[in-house]
């Protein structure tokens, strides 16, 4: 009874933003339309104080601060998709919400570079170094929102408390730069931490990447491709330096990743439906993510539409009772980096591996990861299977599931939980960095 309650309350309150937001668009503070905008502020935090104090999961109190945030996002992302709000407004707003997290830890300077003429990197040097290795850090948002410059103060933290450097990218966002722009300004990223290494102070043969949300995904999807080019530039024209065979990366850190874009009808996806991300959600941002349109949004996510498109993982990984009839069919892998932009097919976008890592067919040498999942996140099935798939295909697979909601790690310095965990990952990074791993 308290949980169709609380998923009647959610379904509400994420529509409520279509018309409360439009209050804030206009900057006017003394009109109906901000007022609407104050009563939704007040309904969404009571809503999801309520929510966590009945959830069953044992979350932190505090929770409901992070799922008010998501209530705002929600709606701004509806209103950018009926054109009632421009995109780049609800970038700056988030990202002005999302910088009152806290400042920049006093322990880690920081310092900005440009790679290329498009992408900065933010590099946070801790006052203490234990570990020489360096993690290349890609943050979340649905690949079209939120900034590196956002993060600022969780990934100083991070950086203090790993006790080693972070590089952090400014990637380019969809749907204006539709993948690979993404992933190839983060694997650019990892290129350019190999090239200054000595201005860094780091070891080659200890770089690690890792990344929440959409930044497991790139994470994830930059293993993948690291592999499969054995660390070589993409720049075709580089040096013959540049071009020398680079160490394989230390490992992967993903945070409640996004890794699948074949059904959002199972499990966690309908038992967490109250939580963030609404499943109805991912579809158009997987598609703005893969071609700049929202051509699939409509498809994806829906297995009924891909029957004959039925990735590996679903067979091997899901269990059979689960299983859609048809599911013999296995898509083959597509070799090509993108699809063809706005002309991409469905087969192009579905069975891409670099945009969706948990459709890979082949998933064996991979650096070893630490899979992060959240109880009340609709994510959380997509990243355990993950890590079964990598640990079915004989990679070294570190699985945790943590009782908070999405996007839980942050705050470091304040959040029990976060660090408790973030001290793990310390560990599994300090036992991966010894270069001496076959992948």
């Amino acid at each position: 009874m308290a949980e169709r309650t609380t998923n009647r309350i959610a379904r509400i309150a994420q529509n409520i933003p279509l018309f409360c937001l439009l209050g804030y668009v206009g900057f006017q503070w003394r009109n109906l339309l901000s007022v609407l905008f104050l009563i939704f502020f007040i309904y969404s935090i009571s809503k999801n104080v309520i929510n966590v104090m009945i959830d069953s999961h044992k979350m932190p109190k505090r929770a409901f601060v992070l799922l008010t945030f998501f209530d705002i996002w929600v709606g701004l992302v509806k209103l950018s998709q009926i054109i009632l709000l421009d995109i780049s407004y609800s970038r700056a707003l988030l990202n002005g919400i999302q910088r009152l997290g806290g400042k920049v830890c006093p322990n880690t300077e920081v310092t900005i570079h440009n790679i290329n003429k498009e992408i900065e990197v933010y590099v946070y040097k801790p006052k203490t170094v234990s570990n020489k290795g360096c993690l290349v850090y890609i943050h979340g948002g649905g690949w079209m929102f939120l900034s590196a410059r956002g993060f600022n103060s969780s990934v100083s933290y991070m950086s203090h408390y790993l006790e080693m450097v972070v590089v952090s990218v400014e990637y380019r966002l969809a749907p204006e730069n539709p993948f690979p722009a993404g992933l190839t300004d983060c694997y650019n990223a990892v290129q350019w931490v190999h090239k200054n290494s000595e201005m860094l102070g780091v070891e080659t043969d200890k770089i690690f990447v890792g990344g929440d949300s959409a930044g497991g995904n790139l994470s994830a999807a930059l293993s993948l491709l690291y592999r499969d080019r054995q660390g070589e530039p993409l720049d075709t024209e580089a040096s013959e330096e540049e071009s020398i065979k680079r160490p394989p990366l230390a490992g992967q850190i993903l945070l409640y990743p996004v890794m699948q874009g074949f059904s959002r009808f199972h499990g966690s996806m309908v038992e967490n439906s109250s939580y963030f991300p609404p499943p109805s959600l991912g579809p158009g941002c997987q598609s703005a993510y893969a071609c700049g349109t929202e051509r699939f949004s409509n498809v994806l996510g829906d297995p009924g539409r891909m029957k004959n498109k039925v990735p590996k993982f679903w067979t091997s990984v899901v269990d059979k009772k689960m299983a859609d009839e048809g599911e013999a069919s296995i898509i083959k892998e597509v070799k090509k980096l993108a699809p063809h932009g706005n002309d991409s097919t469905l087969d192009e976008v579905i069975g891409n591996s670099y945009i969706f890592p948990l459709h890979a067919e082949d998933v064996s040498n991979l650096p070893p990861a630490y899979v992060v999942v959240a109880t009340a996140d609709t994510l959380r099935d997509e990243g355990e299977w993950y890590a079964r798939y990598l640990e079915q295909n004989g990679n070294t697979v570190v699985f945790s599931e943590v009782p908070h909601v999405h996007g839980f790690m942050m705050k470091y310095d304040t959040n029990v939980l976060a660090r408790s965990e973030l001290m793990k990952i310390k560990e599994f990074m300090k036992d991966n960095s010894s270069g001496e791993k076959s992948n």
